[in-house]
């Protein structure tokens, strides 16, 4: 049977969109960002992997040097394992310089955008999905990780799929479906550990929302769908939260790294001096942790936070306040995009970025009014900008930690971009016409 032209021309745009979002992305990873020099959590990556091919399992790369592995102190979990994961693959097959790395970050990063439009040809049709698609492959907030040997690019990848499944768990629910949306969250959660926020945002109300020719699925079905999602995504989860548990002193479940940006982030310099609202890991210097595993060090970072919040309640509405300001480009944009120079960014990209945003954040504000007057579901969408807001909240602001959003405000403002088109030509609404309200 013969392909309908509109899905060909569909097809067609995609693969042309997509060829275009990589090409963008090499021109940067290897034109604009020619040097070869690890920044920041790169260093941490890159050298794990290449431990981790050589037997040392999830180690600290930074003060391996010099120290016998049998060193217990030395076992890492800053870190969720899933990048770690990957650059190691690519070191198995040869890719092992920061170059060969940014290549494969590159072609993850690029995959992204074919998701993005299949995300947003779910939830508004394929006009949308083409427009999504473009934001993807042209927007920096979608291509500035790629430059890096960061957890962003993949991260990004990850949230697109996982919102795809939801979204077609809500129009169709089937046990593969509820089983890949368990499967989703918890590898997002194994690339950053505030993605397991996934699970209850995300998961649990599409369980409990599903629905067969629109009516609710009785409530002991909906529940046995919730109680599949979480029992598969705690299978994935299960080796690592299992092997930090055994490794270290204290328990620790998919990171260790937050005892230490708290006290980072919970201190003179971030609530009164130049580092206010970002954070201030030079201050850690001025105190010596005690010796042991890195849970050990967490216990007394976590201590040095706790009582510097205790002794600064009045400070920490404003901190809190300024922290969320940093992150979405409202407060003391210009430093912001200066400071992220210590990501790798040149600033020229950085503005670009801010730029963009606010113009695409006011559309996926847009967005998620159509779909509301529409009935229909946005929380999938929504729960992204909510998960980034409360981990800057928790922990410092800084624009890096927007990048699973950003996926969610593409999608959402071609949902608007959409409706404005169909209300200019005077066509039917199509936005979502799949998807249970």
């Amino acid at each position: 049977m013969p392909e309908p032209a509109g899905a060909r021309a569909y097809r067609w745009g995609v693969v042309a969109v997509s060829t275009v979002g990589l090409v963008l992305r090499l021109l940067y990873a290897f034109v604009v960002e020619v040097h070869d020099r690890l920044v920041g959590d790169a260093v941490y990556y890159h050298g794990q992997a290449a431990f981790l091919i050589q037997g040392k399992f999830f180690v600290d790369p930074v003060i391996l040097a010099g120290h016998s592995l049998n060193n217990p102190d030395l076992y890492s979990a800053q870190h969720p394992p899933l990048f770690t994961l990957i650059l190691a693959a690519g070191d198995l097959l040869g890719l092992r310089s920061f170059g060969a790395q940014k290549l494969v970050v590159v072609l993850i990063g690029a995959a992204t955008v074919p998701v993005v439009a299949a995300l947003g040809t779910e939830i508004a049709g394929r006009r949308a999905g083409l427009v999504a698609a473009g934001l993807a492959a042209l927007y920096p907030g979608m291509w500035i990780f790629d430059a890096q040997v960061l957890s962003e690019a993949p991260l990004m990848l990850l949230t697109a799929w996982t919102l795809l499944v939801a979204y077609r768990c809500r129009r169709e629910a089937t046990t593969g479906r509820l089983v890949t949306l368990g499967v989703a969250c918890a590898l997002c959660a194994l690339d950053r550990a505030e993605m397991i926020l996934l699970l209850p945002l995300v998961a649990v109300p599409v369980a409990w929302g599903l629905r067969r020719d629109g009516e609710r699925l009785e409530r002991r079905a909906r529940l046995r769908s919730g109680a599949l999602v979480l029992v598969v995504a705690g299978l994935v989860l299960a080796p690592w939260v299992v092997r930090n548990l055994v490794t270290f002193d204290h328990p620790v479940l998919l990171s260790d790294q937050l005892d230490q940006t708290l006290a980072a982030a919970n201190n003179h310099e971030a609530y009164y001096g130049g580092f206010f609202a970002s954070w201030c890991f030079g201050c850690l210097l001025q105190d010596h942790a005690p010796p042991g595993d890195e849970s050990d060090q967490g216990v007394y970072y976590r201590h040095l936070a706790e009582t510097y919040v205790e002794g600064h309640l009045s400070r920490v509405p404003v901190v809190l306040a300024a922290r969320a300001g940093l992150t979405w480009g409202v407060y003391q944009p210009g430093a912001t995009a200066a400071a992220s120079r210590v990501e790798g960014w040149p600033d020229p990209v950085t503005t670009a970025w801010l730029l963009w945003s606010y113009p695409l954040i006011l559309l996926a504000g847009a967005g998620a009014v159509v779909l509301r007057r529409a009935r229909q579901v946005s929380y999938p969408l929504l729960a992204l900008p909510l998960i980034v807001t409360l981990a800057v909240l928790l922990t410092y602001g800084n624009l890096r930690f927007r990048a699973e959003a950003e996926v969610a405000l593409v999608v959402l403002a071609a949902v608007a971009l959409e409706a404005a088109w169909r209300a200019l030509v005077g066509g039917p609404a199509r936005v979502a016409a799949r998807v249970g309200s």
